[in-house]
């Protein structure tokens, strides 16, 4: 299989420790169930966990050699003036289009290659993620300032995410071309391919702002 990585971690830079915490946390305990089950690593690019940080483009090439995209969603995630997270989103999106047209069989056809996972803000996911999209709730892990490893439920989710992803990865061993061929001159959506995106969902949390609440 040509994917160098099972999944790419999309998420929004962390100031606090907080939320470097997490995004570190998650990673560890998804690297570790992953690599039971798949020789492909998750990636995580880290340098955005700094300060000071600028977007790689380079980072384009990690996205697509990547099967699955993991989204760790906040209400900060689609950002208009933060573009990155969406140009990753909508870049897998369009990876996703194509590479499941590679499948054979309509059970894999039906699987997406995008996992929103939901630390904040369910309410603020745009409806063409939550009417679309299975995904998985996090922010009951983090009601306190405990480790959301040690939350009885954590490890169960983490497997259940792993054991999906390394399904994904399975279902792409037997496809006849290549689906990481134009990787190497891959690029993500231009700021401005993804402003319209973007402007419709600031405009739907104007018109219904009651359901960013949760």
């Amino acid at each position: 299989m040509p994917f160098e990585y099972s999944c790419f971690i999309s998420y929004r830079h962390c100031k606090n420790q907080l939320g470097k915490r997490i995004i570190n946390e998650f990673y560890d305990a998804l690297s570790g169930e992953l690599e039971l089950m798949t020789d492909k690593a998750a990636f995580l690019d880290k340098d955005r966990l700094e300060a000071g940080y600028f977007y790689n483009e380079e980072l384009a090439k990690s996205l697509c050699k990547s099967v699955c995209l993991i989204m760790i969603f906040t209400p900060t995630y689609f950002d208009i003036d933060h573009t990155y997270c969406a140009r990753e989103y909508k870049a897998m999106e369009k990876l996703e289009e194509e590479r499941l047209r590679l499948l054979d069989n309509q059970n894999g056809q039906t699987h997406g290659l995008i996992i929103p996972i939901v630390f904040r803000g369910e309410g603020y996911l745009p409806p063409e993620i939550k009417n679309r999209r299975q995904y998985e709730k996090f922010d009951s892990f983090l009601l306190s300032d405990d480790e959301m490893g040690k939350h009885p439920l954590f490890a169960s989710k983490i497997r259940k995410i792993a054991e999906y992803i390394a399904e994904r990865c399975g279902a792409f061993e037997s496809v006849s071309e290549d689906p990481c061929k134009d990787c190497s001159g891959f690029a993500l959506p231009t700021e401005d391919d993804v402003r319209d995106f973007l402007e419709g969902i600031k405009q739907y949390r104007q018109a219904f702002p009651g359901r960013g609440v949760t």
